[in-house]
């Protein structure tokens, strides 16, 4: 799977490089294989994502053809990427331009999806996610209890929090519970995301759980419609 993510990465890369646009062709799979060095299983399996997420399609008999600009980050709401891997998938070089971190106390919205009671103690972490040194999303995660000592110690501002529950912590993540919608950008939003007063932003509420169901975080991200594009695979029963 992580040959499968390089490659797609490499095939974003590509594109980028050779500065294609929507309605250009890809170079044949003999092409491709040699450039990013894997296998034609491998680079099908990563054109495939790429399929899904809307950046490229498939006419049968003529090739494979980009779908959508790249300039964008791309998030699918069926797929459970981390603001990190959005951005690096997208070719940027991730970063951090405001990090903070303190206890608050667990207010109803807090409680509901951290299932603490309420007035607990609760650790979080507020970000401006920067993509080549650009504003991008403004972060808040909320942690679970048993979370807390772990992150009290990560130093890497830049850090996952996927990666740091999962590989730091050694706890698998299930799924996440969105909820995406338009919000108006307040003037303190403005200047941490350098962005317009009163401009729509996407407003993103996830609870992320563990296998057995129990929260592990919640968080609040405030993304640039300018530099995200969310796309929906939505399927029939």
């Amino acid at each position: 799977m992580v040959a499968v993510k390089q490659a797609r990465e490499g095939i974003i890369k590509y594109i980028k490089d050779k500065k294609l646009t929507m309605g250009d062709k890809l170079p044949p799979e003999t092409v491709l294989t040699e450039h990013l060095k894997v296998s034609r299983l491998t680079l099908r399996e990563s054109l495939k994502i790429l399929k899904g997420e809307g950046i490229v399609h498939t006419i049968h008999g003529k090739g494979t053809f980009i779908s959508s600009d790249t300039t964008h980050i791309k998030d699918t709401i069926d797929i459970n990427l981390s603001i990190t891997e959005m951005i690096i998938a997208a070719g940027y070089k991730p970063g951090v331009s405001f990090f903070q971190r303190n206890l608050v106390k667990s207010d109803a919205e807090i409680t509901k999806n951290l299932g603490v009671h309420e007035g607990t103690d609760v650790l979080v972490c507020r970000r401006v996610r920067t993509a080549d040194d650009k504003p991008v999303v403004y972060s808040i995660d909320y942690f679970a209890p048993h979370l807390v000592s772990g992150f009290l110690k990560v130093e890497d501002e830049n850090v996952s929090i996927y990666n740091f529950i999962e590989k730091d912590c050694g706890i698998r993540i299930e799924n996440s519970f969105a909820e995406l919608m338009p919000y108006k950008c307040t003037k303190d939003l403005s200047k941490k995301l350098d962005y317009t007063p009163g401009g729509l932003l996407f407003l993103l509420k996830q609870k992320t759980v563990d296998i057995m169901g129990s929260p592990l975080a919640y968080s609040v991200e405030y993304l640039r419609p300018d530099c995200f594009k969310i796309f929906v695979n939505r399927r029939r029963r």
